[in-house]
């Protein structure tokens, strides 16, 4: 039998995701680097555990770890160049294994190619196993199955991975991908991603990726005590089990994910204003459909990015249903979430006004990601969908530009972010350039996101190629995560309700966890649940989008 060892990357002081450690953070009397050690040292099929300590942490992560017969090994060596990267793209996905910008995984997250490498010329052995240190649910069941599968698979498998939430597995990589990551000095997500000039079957379809028995593994929770929400959600999984085997895991999380309420949404969407350079636009509500609102004043974003900035995972994005890049206090407005300690930040925008001040802008106040709305990749499609009243208003070259002149300024002051990401919504109008649109700027920018259509309930024709709504309706997974506020300081339930036809808040008036937990939200909670959404409203009655994460 091959030796596989137990690899746990332990920093008692900072998390690769930029998050405060809690490893040393008691749940139930341990610390939670014990309780993850425990956990791993329960599967049969490890023959050790090694657990590495940044230099001038051994002798408190050997005090944590005391008598439990584990390996600690002192490291000191930098990050991997890609690690910044990684930290600005997992940021929207940390609840799923796979799905963040540019292909990267969970993976991505707590390998250290080089450190592993270094440590098997010390303690050889033919596959590792790594863990992330604060999964303290990690299920020994789980681990030997994955174990098991990777030693009678007949498929040349490097790696093995499961189809999971994080946090209930580790990742299995034999000795010599190990070392060729650390030569590459690449991040395993790399091998994962699409690469449209060598196509090839996703490896989720290959034995190497295991999938766990339903519920677990459609669970939508981060089980890794590494963030401020998921340290609450995995010790509120812990109180109810802390040492279940899969299947008792993947109930918890199911009755979780149906009623745990956060204290604060994961993400909140404000709209600026509802100016924008295309009013007109064919899928995305403008102008007059939407009215006028805003400009939000400065107050309101800072009442918002104080509550959000309590915690160290919040998201904002600035969108809505016109520019933020129109915005006359624009930069003023990113000085603010940044100096409240927002963790992620993204800009979705046209990108018509991305002037040099602008683009220096975003690079100044490190925005993660910039969203940009294309909706086509031939200039005539562009216009069509953008300005169709006024097509030669719509220059798609213009746009090109301008993110070529960001991704040259990024180049010359050395910035990862923002993380360009072209969009194009996929209805019948674009459908015929999408394989064109995609393939084009993962060649060029090595990110792209495809977005299905939305009729916002029925407020709009239907454009959209086919429904992909389930044919059994649940209760909408996004009333637990996000809200939008609009240019007004309305706050309501979702990005269908652009008109601000059911507000259940005022931003500026009203503290956001207020009206998070508020009655307002909790009956419409509640409506769902029982499965009476259009005793939520009518925008929630004529939805086709409740299944989306």
């Amino acid at each position: 039998m091959k030796r596989t060892i137990a690899v746990i990357h332990a920093d008692l002081e900072r998390t690769p995701l930029g998050t405060r450690s809690r490893l040393g953070d008691e749940l139930g009397g341990q610390p939670i680097l014990r309780r993850t050690v425990e956990r791993v040292r329960a599967a049969r099929g490890l023959a050790e555990c090694v657990v590495l300590s940044p230099a001038g942490q051994e002798g408190r992560c050997e005090a944590v770890l005391a008598g439990l017969g584990v390996v600690v090994q002192r490291v000191e060596a930098p990050d991997p160049a890609w690690r910044a990267l990684v930290r600005v793209s997992r940021k929207w996905s940390l609840a799923g294994w796979r799905g963040g910008v540019g292909g990267t995984t969970s993976l991505d997250e707590y390998l250290h190619p080089q450190v592993v490498a270094a440590l098997l010329e010390l303690r050889p052995a033919d596959r590792v196993m790594i863990v992330p240190p604060a999964a303290v649910l990690v299920c020994p069941d789980v681990v030997d199955a994955m174990i098991e599968r990777h030693d009678r698979s007949e498929e040349d498998n490097r790696l093995a991975f499961a189809q999971a939430p994080p946090g209930v597995a580790g990742t299995i990589y034999n000795a010599d991908l190990i070392r060729e990551l650390a030569d590459k000095n690449i991040p395993p997500g790399w091998i994962l991603s699409y690469k449209p000039d060598a196509p090839r079957k996703d490896l989720a379809f290959f034995s190497c990726c295991f999938e766990v028995r339903a519920p677990l593994r459609y669970g939508g929770l981060r089980l890794i005590a590494d963030t401020d929400r998921w340290a609450e959600v995995t010790r509120a999984a812990w109180r109810v089990d802390p040492a279940p085997n899969a299947e008792q895991l993947g109930r918890v999380v199911a009755d979780l994910e149906a009623g745990h309420v956060p204290r604060l949404p994961n993400e909140v969407e404000i709209e600026l204003t509802t100016d924008d350079p295309y009013p007109s636009a064919v899928l995305h509500p403008r102008g007059d459909r939407v009215g006028r609102r805003g400009p939000l004043s400065i107050e309101t974003v800072r009442k918002i990015a104080s509550e959000l900035g309590a915690l160290d995972d919040s998201l904002v994005v600035l969108g809505g249903f016109g520019d933020p890049l129109r915005h006359p206090r624009f930069p003023e407005v990113l000085r603010v979430l940044r100096e409240a300690g927002v963790f992620g930040v993204a800009v979705r925008t046209a990108g018509v006004d991305l002037t040099e001040d602008l683009i220096e802008t975003l690079l100044d106040y490190q925005v993660d990601v910039l969203n940009v709305l294309m909706d086509g990749w031939t200039a005539e499609t562009y216009a069509a969908m953008h300005a169709p009243d006024v097509p030669h208003r719509a220059s798609l070259e213009h746009v090109r530009s301008r993110v070529d002149r960001l991704e040259a300024r990024k180049r010359e002051r050395g910035c990862v972010a923002p993380i360009v990401v072209p969009e194009m919504i996929k209805a019948k109008p674009t459908l015929a350039e999408l394989p064109a649109f995609f393939d084009g700027w993962v060649r060029r920018l090595g990110t792209v996101n495809v977005a299905g259509f939305s009729h916002r309930s029925r407020q709009a024709p239907d454009l959209a190629v086919m429904s992909t709504a389930p044919p059994s309706r649940t209760a909408c997974r996004r009333l637990q995560s996000r809200v939008v506020v609009l240019a007004d300081g309305s706050v309501v339930l979702c990005d269908q309700d652009f008109r601000g036809l059911t507000p259940v808040g005022d931003a500026g008036r009203d503290e956001l966890e207020a009206v998070w937990r508020g009655e307002a939200m909790a009956r419409v909670r509640e409506a769902h649940v029982r499965g009476d959404a259009a005793a939520a409203g009518p925008l929630c009655g004529a939805c086709e989008e409740w299944h989306r994460p």
